[in-house]
C-alpha cells in the first residue's frame, strides 16, 4: 500500500503534465484494463482443457509457437465466428490418437500425413534429413452459440515444421538428434504451405466421415513454426473457410509478420519507425544510465502496417523508487515520442532478472496511459 501512495504520488505531476498539453492521460490503477481493437471471446464455463492439450507441448517445441498458434487462432476466429455470439472452449474433439495418426508417416494402409522413407539408405540420420517431417500438430478450438449452448464452429490450426528437429535411434541403440531445413529449395515456392494445403483436404474428409464430430462450419488456417531457439513466433500463412462439406474451393493468403528492434530486418521495412523507437531508447538510457537499461522490442505487422508494439525494458536490480521514476519517465517518452507517430497498442513491460516489475500500456482507443509496478 505504501508502495501505491508513493507511485500515485511520482505520478501525479506527470498526470497534469500530460492532460494540460493534450487530451491523453496517465492512469495508474490497481489492475490494468485490457483492451484490444477486436472484441475478445468469453470462455465457455465451466472451462475445460483442450482433449489433446498434452500433444500440443510435445509437438510444437518452442513456447513462442505454442502462445503464437494459439492466441492467433482466436483472433483469425473473429472474422467468422462473432465474440457477441458465440462463447470460445478449447477443442474437445480431435483426440490425441486421431492427431497422432495424422503426424504418422505415410504407411501402405494410408495412414499418417508425413512424407515417408523414400529410398531407404540405411542410415537412419540421412533417412530424416532426406525426408523431413512436416506436419507437426493439428490445434482446435471450438465455438458455442450462447443462447442454445450448441457447437456451431470449430477452428483448426494445422502446424507446419519450416525446421525439422529429429531424434532417432540408429540399430546399435545409439541415439542422434539433428535439424533440417524442410524447404531448402531457393525457387520463391513454400514448399510448406503447398504441402500443408494437400494434407488440409485429407483433414477436412477425416473430419467430416467422423460421427462424432459435429457437421458444422470449420475455419481453418496454416501455420509455419519458427525454429526451436527463434526469438520470435512463426506466421501463418493461409486461411480458408468451409461452411459445409468436405471441400476447399480457396486460399488466401495471411500476411501477419514479426520483426524484433533493434534489428536489420525491421530497419530495412521500417526506417521510420525504427528511429522512432532508437530515439525512445537513447532516451532512457541516458536518463536511467546507472541502471544500464536494456532495450528490445517485438513489432507486429499486417499488410504492411504496424499493428502491435511491445517493448521489454530489462533493469535488473532496480529498488521501488528507481522503478517509479523509470515508470514516469518510460510514460513522458511514450506521449511526446511514440504516440502521434504510433497509434496502436503499446505494452512496455519493466523485468528485473527476468521477472516482471512493472508494466505500462498504451490504449490508442481510450487515448490514455495505464501505468503500474508489479
Amino acid at each position: 500500500m505504501e508502495l501505491w501512495k508513493r507511485i500515485l504520488f511520482f505520478i501525479t505531476p506527470l498526470f497534469f503534465l500530460v492532460s494540460c498539453s493534450n487530451d491523453d492521460q496517465i492512469v495508474v490503477e490497481n489492475k490494468i484494463s485490457l483492451f484490444q481493437e477486436k472484441n475478445i471471446y468469453e470462455i465457455m464455463q465451466p472451462a475445460k482443457s483442450n482433449v489433446s492439450r498434452g500433444l500440443i507441448l510435445i509437438n510444437i517445441n518452442n513456447i513462442l509457437n505454442v502462445t503464437e498458434i494459439e492466441q492467433g487462432l482466436m483472433e483469425l476466429s473473429v472474422n467468422h465466428f462473432s465474440t457477441n455470439k458465440f462463447y470460445m472452449q478449447e477443442g474437445q474433439y480431435l483426440e490425441e490418437n486421431i492427431i497422432s495418426q495424422w503426424l504418422d508417416r505415410k504407411s501402405k494402409e494410408g495412414f499418417g500425413l508425413n512424407p515417408s522413407i523414400k529410398d531407404s539408405t540405411g542410415d537412419v540420420v540421412k533417412d530424416q534429413k532426406n525426408n523431413p517431417r512436416i506436419l507437426s500438430h493439428v490445434l482446435e478450438q471450438n465455438f458455442i452459440n450462447k443462447e442454445n449452448g450448441k457447437l456451431e464452429g470449430i477452428s483448426l490450426a494445422i502446424s507446419l515444421n519450416e525446421f525439422y528437429d529429429f531424434r532417432v535411434t540408429d540399430d546399435n541403440g545409439l541415439v542422434h538428434t539433428g535439424q533440417v531445413k524442410v524447404d531448402s529449395n531457393d525457387d520463391n515456392v513454400n514448399y510448406v504451405e503447398n504441402y500443408g494445403k494437400e494434407i488440409a483436404e485429407v483433414i477436412i474428409k477425416d473430419i467430416r466421415n467422423n460421427n462424432k464430430i459435429p457437421n458444422v462450419p470449420i475455419y481453418l488456417t496454416l501455420y509455419q513454426e519458427s525454429n526451436i531457439n527463434g526469438i520470435l513466433p512463426g506466421i501463418f500463412l493461409a486461411e480458408t473457410f468451409i461452411p459445409e462439406g468436405d471441400r476447399i474451393d480457396k486460399w488466401t493468403d495471411i500476411d501477419i509478420k514479426n520483426y524484433t528492434f533493434p534489428s536489420d530486418s525491421l530497419y530495412s521495412l521500417d526506417k521510420g519507425t525504427y528511429d522512432k523507437l532508437l530515439i525512445f531508447k537513447e532516451d532512457i538510457q541516458k536518463l536511467f544510465g546507472h541502471l544500464n537499461p536494456k532495450i528490445s522490442g517485438k513489432l507486429r505487422y499486417q499488410n504492411g502496417e504496424l499493428i502491435d508494439l511491445k517493448i521489454d525494458v530489462s533493469v535488473p536490480l532496480i529498488n521501488d523508487p528507481e522503478l517509479i521514476g523509470l515508470l514516469q519517465l518510460t510514460g513522458d517518452k511514450i506521449n511526446t515520442v511514440l504516440v502521434d507517430y504510433l497509434p496502436i497498442p503499446i505494452t512496455i513491460t519493466f523485468t528485473d532478472l527476468k521477472q516482471n516489475v512493472g508494466i505500462i500500456i498504451w490504449d490508442p482507443i481510450k487515448k490514455q496511459l495505464y501505468a503500474r509496478p508489479i
